[in-house]
């Protein structure tokens, strides 16, 4: 994201948030909360309410599985950091867990359905915290009044504390597993504990079973890829070992390219709606900006379908501009709807002008 929409001279304004409580992610279906979504007697689908506070997607989207013997399917990323609900449903109709409640999750069950879901956006609730609430008050004034802003892809698609998760996808779409695995354990970045400071210096250092030892339970991937480089250095094995579907990084990869396009094409005083950005899997099939991009990138002959670890993503199509939806602030609470793929985040950055890591 290399430029702002709202052409005001903005100075940075120190904005934080709560998290997980302050920060509060809805599933929009057909426009309404999640939580009214109605289900049927019966149907091909298990639907339920999955509410979650501080724990990782992937993490808690296993645990469910194991619990209802099943593939769980979900619309939609939410956020670890903050509170979240959204819809999950299982083709298991035999096995039916009536509800779940512990520290980190609820779930709930709702009913049945025949057919998908029409995923219309989420809805954002932010308490936002800052030493001049005058003049937070000024900008959203200013922002409230603006019908578009560019669909950035936002920050915590790349990772907040450790902005890497695209840095992988590259790494994967250039066939270097090693570098991959390296951005996965290594290189510690300053916002991290010092444990884990520890941890990636060690690995880093070819200390694979101190860096082991070191990693709490919960870093899932490092720990696995971690026991099994203590058995064999086979790089690319490992990498198929991962809990994370590695689509997930080449296309936050993606996305890291569409932010870039976005910021060279941005107008905000000639805004088309239904402006469409295109990011190929390949440099043939690219438009002139985007060939200048792949070169500047360095990945002219990458090809983004990764045979050898099965990943199969497609060209990645999305609009330039996203209307803000039922924007209000109230009790120094922002709250706004948002299409879906389009992070709260592109919202708060305009505001605040500040280090991502205060708001994300």
């Amino acid at each position: 994201m290399e430029k702002y929409f709202i052409s005001e001279d903005w100075k940075p304004l120190n904005v934080t948030i709560p998290r997980p409580l302050g920060f509060r992610v809805i599933e929009e279906i057909s426009y309404k909360p999640a939580s009214e979504w109605k289900g049927e007697s019966k149907g091909r689908y298990a639907v339920y309410l999955l509410k979650k506070q501080g724990i990782d997607h992937f993490n808690v989207i296993n645990e469910i599985s194991k619990i209802l013997h099943s593939k769980v399917h979900y619309i939609g990323i939410k956020d670890t950091n903050a509170i979240t609900e959204q819809i999950i449903y299982t083709e298991n109709t035999k096995k039916i867990v009536d509800k779940i409640e512990n520290e980190k999750y609820s779930l709930y069950f709702l009913g049945y359905s025949d057919s998908k879901f029409n995923h219309t956006g989420n809805i954002f609730e932010i308490e936002l915290q800052t030493d001049d609430y005058e003049e937070l008050e000024r900008r959203i004034k200013k922002l409230s009044q603006i019908k578009y802003l560019p669909a950035y892809v936002g920050y915590q698609r790349f990772g907040t504390r450790r902005p890497i998760t695209h840095v992988i996808g590259k790494m994967l779409v250039l066939r270097d597993w090693k570098n991959a695995l390296d951005f996965l354990i290594g290189y510690p970045f300053e916002g991290e504990s010092e444990i884990l400071k520890k941890a990636r210096s060690e690995y880093m250092k070819g200390n694979y079973k101190e860096a082991l030892e070191l990693f709490p339970k919960k870093f899932k991937d490092e720990r696995i890829a971690l026991k099994l480089l203590l058995k064999n250095e086979n790089y690319l094995n490992i990498l198929k070992s991962l809990q994370t579907p590695l689509s997930f990084f080449v296309e936050a990869y993606q996305s890291y390219l569409f932010n870039k396009y976005l910021s060279r094409i941005m107008d905000p005083k000639n805004v088309d709606e239904n402006l469409m950005i295109e990011i190929p899997t390949s440099y043939s099939k690219c438009d002139e900006i985007c060939k200048e991009i792949f070169r500047e990138e360095g990945i002219v002959n990458a090809d983004f379908k990764v045979k050898e670890l099965k990943i199969n993503v497609r060209s990645m199509v999305r609009k330039a501009y996203t209307r803000v939806r039922n924007f209000d602030f109230k009790n120094k609470k922002i709250s706004f709807a948002l299409d879906r793929g389009i992070y709260a985040t592109i919202v708060i950055r305009e505001i605040a002008r500040d280090d991502p890591r205060l708001f994300t």
